[in-house]
């Protein structure tokens, strides 16, 4: 029989040697790729929540411009209201006898006045207010345009008033603070 040198194999030797140290690679191979796999996965992760930050942020200062500019129309149209106030002042003190009178027609002011809100009855009051001091209307008047402009509650409120009481200002605001359980003492800041 032919002797084997030290460095050679026979078949079955190699393919015990390449049967050992397959598997350790193989298992080596697999969690190197797991790991790769799951360090993908957080890395997109991660960039998913970033991009959802930023949309959120793109979002949230559209909202605050949007805001900005509701709030800038208000003040602009209060400006006009002001000016409009201011430009009818002159030529209404020189024609009119009387100190109590408006110095601008209601129908001005009518125009002027927002939209009733049942919601926030209190903060759409404090706005007519704003506009009554602008105008420089009397009490009367302003019990007329709130006559006007109310709606819901209140202007079914005001149904259980006689239309002589509906000039009164005193007779229009009990009706409305009761209808929206309005106190005096809120009232009385307001006008």
């Amino acid at each position: 029989m032919a002797r084997k040198d030290e460095d050679e194999f026979d078949e079955d030797e190699l393919f015990l040697y390449a049967t050992e140290e397959q598997p350790s690679r193989t298992r080596r191979t697999r969690r190197i790729e797991r790991y790769e796999e799951a360090k993908t996965a957080r890395e997109l992760a991660l960039k998913d929540k970033e991009l959802e930050l930023e949309r959120a942020k793109k979002e949230g200062e559209q909202a605050l411009k949007a805001n900005e500019l509701a709030v800038k129309e208000k003040e602009l149209d209060l400006e006009r209201a002001r000016k409009e106030s201011a430009e009818a002042l002159p030529s209404q003190q020189d024609s009119s006898p009387t100190p109590a009178a408006s110095n601008t027609p209601l129908s001005s002011l009518n125009a002027q006045v927002p939209k009733w809100t049942e919601e926030e009855p209190e903060a759409w009051l404090e706005e007519v207010k704003v506009l009554f001091d602008n105008f420089n209307t009397t009490e009367s008047e302003r019990a007329l345009v709130l006559t006007k402009h109310v709606e819901g509650k209140a202007k079914a409120a005001l149904h259980s008033l006689e239309q002589s009481q509906r000039g009164d200002m005193a007779a229009v605001h009990e009706v409305i603070a009761k209808a929206y359980e309005i106190t005096s003492e809120k009232w009385r800041q307001q006008f």
